[in-house]
């Protein structure tokens, strides 16, 4: 099991933005009826700021994903032509972005984006870590398993609910469905609430050594920066649409650039005048997307 207080979200598609903090689900329903070019427009103003918010907010290491929670931005609460047109292009490449950088991408299945999975499929190898929340486990370990690491899939309910024999039952199942070739991380489905019982939990833990066959023995260090994108996949600066000249660049609240021609003559230095001018204005940068994104 992950321990999830170590978890921080430093990612969201841009829609899923739109829809959790900017407009709320409803509004979003109507925009992309109404207007889905405006839509379109804002994801992709978005994007440049998601992803550079994402990259230097992560593990500099690059051992750990980068934690990116999925919320409505999958049929059936949106569809599948707002999906194809509008959620997609907008989100796959700020993982494409994150993996050239040779950070990987937990993608935190929050209900059931079963629907989507081809889609994912398209992704580089290695370039995500999927975890299943209420889809189906053997669908994924199907069509993503050969290329991901899956991650979930035992019910909240279960472990709540549920008998220890249970709870045996379906980590036997998980395991014998999605990690007999690796790249399985056993897990619930979502995080693991208050209500969890103690001998289920316990159950989960002592099936998985059981039925894992995980070795007690010391095993050889892993390599420092976890998995490497490929060379075709290792281009920085490729995948995100060119920023316009007149928006913002990320990191900034109000450039220097806008600044100086409002300030009085520098008497002084000023290099020093715009290092202090740019710190503090990335610090007021990073406090907004932080509240952005947190939950």
């Amino acid at each position: 099991m992950r321990h999830r207080h170590r978890h921080r979200r430093h990612a969201q598609g841009p829609l899923d933005l739109l829809a959790d903090k900017l407009r709320g689900y409803v509004g979003l329903a109507e925009d992309l009826l109404v207007r889905p070019a405006q839509v379109r427009a804002a994801c992709e103003a978005l994007m440049p700021h998601l992803e550079y918010f994402a990259r230097v907010t992560a593990d500099p290491q690059r051992n750990v994903p980068i934690g990116f929670w999925m919320h409505r931005s999958c049929v059936p609460l949106i569809s599948f032509k707002h999906f194809n047109e509008i959620g997609w292009p907008t989100l796959k490449p700020i993982v494409q972005e994150l993996w050239a950088h040779g950070h990987q991408t937990l993608f935190y299945a929050e209900g059931n984006w079963d629907h989507h999975l081809d889609a994912f499929a398209e992704l580089p190898d290695r370039s995500i870590v999927y975890h299943v929340d209420r889809g189906d486990l053997a669908k994924a370990h199907r069509v993503l398993g050969h290329k991901f690491c899956l991650s979930g899939g035992i019910p909240n309910t279960l472990l709540s609910l549920g008998s220890p024999a249970e709870v045996r039952a379906a980590c036997r199942q998980a395991i014998d469905t999605a990690a007999r070739d690796g790249g399985y991380i056993m897990d619930a489905s979502a995080i693991i609430q208050n209500d969890a019982r103690v001998e289920n939990l316990r159950a989960l833990t002592e099936a998985t050594l059981e039925f894992g066959g995980y070795s007690r023995g010391h095993s050889a260090p892993l390599p420092a920066g976890g998995p490497q994108p490929l060379e075709t996949d290792a281009r920085p600066g490729t995948f995100l649409t060119p920023r316009a000249a007149d928006r913002r660049p990320p990191g900034t609240c109000i450039p220097w650039r806008d600044v100086l021609p409002q300030l009085p003559p520098i008497t002084g230095d000023p290099c020093l005048c715009q290092q202090v001018w740019e710190s503090v204005d990335a610090l007021g940068y990073f406090y907004v997307w932080w509240i952005l994104l947190a939950f």
